[in-house]
């Protein structure tokens, strides 16, 4: 018996993970996990229609914490979390009263947690599609809004308020690898410069260029600007919207996040706020980022931008 993954599914199946205490199966036909007791028909498993959940066991739970360790910046931190990995009782209660000292820290490892566990189940129903002749599917990590709402701060701004330099650093960055291998999408300034010409502006880097382009192509860009994801440790994220040389229309021709805070729903923070901006502005926007990563494309897709050459476009008037 096949069955959509809904989100609703998938946070029973998360719950349910870390029940140490029942034996626990998926009901594929009510779409809720059930107590192995109470099935009355034990031969119903091998129809199919109750499923085993992913595993998740107390060394799973350990090495996300040694993951998540490893990654915190503060030395101070990490050093009181490697001291509590390292008791023989009581460890994971000792990890979280280290987290609970940083607040923010401690968000932070909820949200990998969950990102590590969902990781898992959407592996194991990958697993089953496959089993069923399916292909696999794909799955964006979502975040709860009031978190993303708490931690970063989103703002527009015009194109003339970010210094320059900035943004190439941001831009190096976030140089993103392409699959698992050691091949590497990177930012080129020659290419983003010839791109930024094509658009009738030079992305960030050449105002006069810019100017020019404007002048020949009859474009302002008055209404250019940069969508922006800060929190306490600088900028996170960063979405640009500048005027395409066609009428009525906006592009976007640079949408990257930093890679440790991506999962987190940044990148489609920045999206749907450009969106928001554009729809007043434009009657569609175009996304042309050639560079983006694999990821971003699956976003568009979600967002209802649709392909066109080598282009995306979404059509602001239907919205």
């Amino acid at each position: 018996m096949t069955f959509i993954l809904s989100p609703e599914m998938v946070d029973d199946i998360l719950f349910s993970m870390e029940n140490q205490t029942e034996i626990l199966f998926f009901d594929a036909l009510e779409g809720i996990c059930v107590d192995k007791d109470a099935i009355d028909d034990e031969t119903v498993i091998g129809g199919r229609r109750y499923y085993d959940l992913p595993e998740w066991s107390s060394a799973q739970g350990f090495h996300v914490m040694e993951q998540f360790t490893a990654q915190v910046h503060n030395p101070l931190l990490r050093e009181a979390l490697l001291n509590a990995l390292g008791q023989r009782k009581g460890v994971f209660r000792r990890y979280k009263e280290v987290l609970k000292t940083m607040p923010s820290v401690e968000r932070e490892w909820y949200r990998f947690k969950e990102q590590q566990m969902k990781a898992a189940v959407y592996e194991w129903y990958n697993e089953l599609r496959a089993i069923w002749g399916l292909e696999k599917s794909s799955f964006e990590e979502e975040t709860d809004t009031r978190l993303l709402q708490e931690d970063f701060t989103f703002q527009v701004q015009k194109r003339e308020a970010l210094d320059a330099e900035l943004l190439r650093d941001f831009i190096r960055k976030t140089d993103s690898p392409v699959n698992d291998d050691n091949t590497f999408i990177s930012f080129d300034e020659k290419a983003a410069l010839a791109v930024g010409r094509l658009f009738g502006q030079t992305l960030f880097f050449d105002a006069d260029v810019c100017a020019a382009a404007g002048r020949e192509y009859g474009t302002l860009q008055d209404n250019a600007a940069y969508i922006t994801a800060y929190n306490e440790s600088g900028l996170c994220g960063l979405c640009a919207v500048v005027v395409f040389p066609f009428n009525e229309c906006l592009g976007i021709p640079f949408l990257r996040v930093l890679p440790e805070y991506r999962g987190l729903g940044l990148g489609k923070g920045l999206l749907q706020r450009a969106c928001v901006y554009s729809k007043p502005l434009a009657a569609a926007l175009i996304f042309a980022d050639f560079c983006t990563p694999p990821y971003i494309i699956a976003l568009l897709e979600r967002e209802r931008f649709e392909r066109r050459g080598l282009l995306y476009v979404k059509d602001l008037s239907e919205e």
